[in-house]
């Protein structure tokens, strides 16, 4: 099957590409600060020029007014073969300004004319009532009878104060615009300090190494003050999670190195010089504790690896794997001379079922080996498990270093151990949000591991 062509970024997005994050900010606020200031200029002018032309209309209507009361009616002599209407302006009639006052019959001829007369008396005009722009004049017409009166005014005053107010409106949306870039960069170059010292943090810490450094808090509680401290928390975690790892790496060599420098040993002393077949069986037979020691250990280590990765939860059935989990270290108990007694209820919770087993196998080896007395008990009721054995168990301020990987309790180096099983339980705990409990009594020692709570399942008893 081919693979979809990628799609190859259009001409705008290779400029825009290049350009920094301040400049795009800025080009961003520029543009709509100019479409702003566009349409409210635009606004401006179109309310102006309403406003002008509505004043301008009071006028000629107040004009009409004042000329159609006086018309003066009386007969006149028949002209251009039409009979016009009898009718004149009185004298009193005398418009001011640049106003013209005509009054036209039916065929718009001029039978009178009052005012500032810029046309011949033989001029037509057209009979349309109401108002009108008719050659850069404002024109009211109205009828008055069978005759039609028309008052008019130039709109030279109107248009340049008009065009005026528009080359006001564009020198000042430039200048606005240009203010409004210069202010949007500051702003944005502003806004963008502390993700600058981010970056520049991260490719420090990327180049030298040293995850000691930290990003300058920004002051305040916005976003910039709450990504520089979430930030500075991040690098806190890496740093913690890098040194845990770096201790681990080292205690791990050093305790793989002493089990691999008794192995070579053993090893060179067998080869030392020719030996019979029954001396190499027996070399090679204390080799075999060794090595056995060494794989445990190591998978072990790759167990406590392994809890750093995600999780995967699933309904386990917790007295179910704590049955089987008892069955398997029979064994051992026997070996010591000891039993372990199983009080079970059905119980599920949200775990591995790997990790329940490996939790469950820890502590009862633990309990076998560091307790005391002839039986271990091993308790499952709803969504805790507890292990508990005789003895006082380990001192009660040394708990949280026991937690540790390669720990050991005082007075145990005798008994065979790596110092990982606690450890191993504390990682897995957390992985499935559980507690480890431990709870000293009298003359007994538990160590409990409780699970969130989780849905309950019906389940029949389980009693060994």
């Amino acid at each position: 099957m081919s693979q979809p062509a990628l799609l190859q970024p259009t001409p705008i997005q290779k400029v825009l590409g290049r350009l920094s994050l301040r400049l795009k900010l800025m080009l961003g606020y520029a543009i709509v600060f100019a479409l702003t200031v566009l349409l409210g200029g635009a606004g401006v002018y179109y309310a102006a020029q309403r406003a002008l032309t509505a004043s301008l209309d009071t006028t000629l209507r107040e004009t009409a007014s004042v000329a159609q009361a006086s018309i003066d009616q009386h007969e006149d002599e028949e002209r251009d073969g039409e009979v016009p209407e009898p009718a004149d302006f009185n004298s009193e009639l005398k418009p001011s300004g640049d106003l013209s006052i005509e009054l036209l019959s039916s065929g718009g001829s001029v039978l009178a004319r009052a005012g500032k007369q810029e046309d011949s008396l033989d001029q037509r005009y057209p009979v349309i009532p109401g108002f009108s722009t008719e050659d850069s004049r404002r024109v009211l017409t109205l009828r008055v009878d069978d005759l039609y009166l028309r008052v008019s005014r130039p709109t030279d005053t109107l248009s340049g104060f008009l065009e005026t107010l528009a080359q006001l409106l564009l020198v000042g949306s430039v200048f606005m615009i240009a203010v409004a870039c210069g202010a949007g960069y500051w702003l944005a170059n502003r806004a963008l300090k502390p993700v600058d010292a981010v970056a520049r943090t991260a490719e420090s810490i990327a180049a030298r190494g040293d995850y000691a450094e930290r990003v300058p808090q920004s002051p305040g509680t916005d976003e910039m003050a709450r990504l520089t401290r979430t930030v500075n928390l991040m690098l806190d975690g890496l740093a913690g999670t890098i040194e845990r790892e770096k201790d681990f790496a080292r205690t791990a060599a050093h305790e793989l190195r002493t089990p691999l420098t008794v192995l070579r040993g053993r090893l060179d002393l067998a080869l030392e010089r020719p030996r019979e077949a029954a001396e190499y069986q027996k070399a090679l037979t204390g080799m075999v504790g060794r090595v056995e020691a060494l794989t445990a250990l190591t998978e072990g280590l790759l167990a406590l690896a392994r809890t750093d990765a995600p999780n995967e939860l699933e309904e386990v059935e917790l007295a179910g794997v704590a049955a089987q989990v008892a069955e398997s270290c029979e064994d051992m108990a026997r070996a010591g001379d000891k039993h372990i007694r199983l009080d079970l209820e059905p119980g599920w919770v949200q775990a591995e079922g790997e990790g329940v087993q490996r939790a469950i196998r820890n502590l009862l080896e633990n309990a076998l080996k560091y307790g005391s007395g002839q039986e271990v008990v091993l308790k499952v009721a709803a969504h805790r498990l507890e292990v508990t054995s005789g003895g006082p168990g380990p001192d009660p301020a040394q708990w949280s270093r026991l937690l540790q990987p390669f720990e050991r309790g005082a007075g145990v180096q005798g008994v065979s151990g790596s110092g990982l099983g606690l450890a191993l339980v504390s990682a897995l705990a957390r992985r499935w949000n559980a507690r480890l409990v431990p709870e000293w009594g009298e003359g007994t020692f538990s160590v409990a591991l409780v699970f969130p709570v989780a849905d309950p399942r019906p389940e029949s008893l389980l009693v060994r």
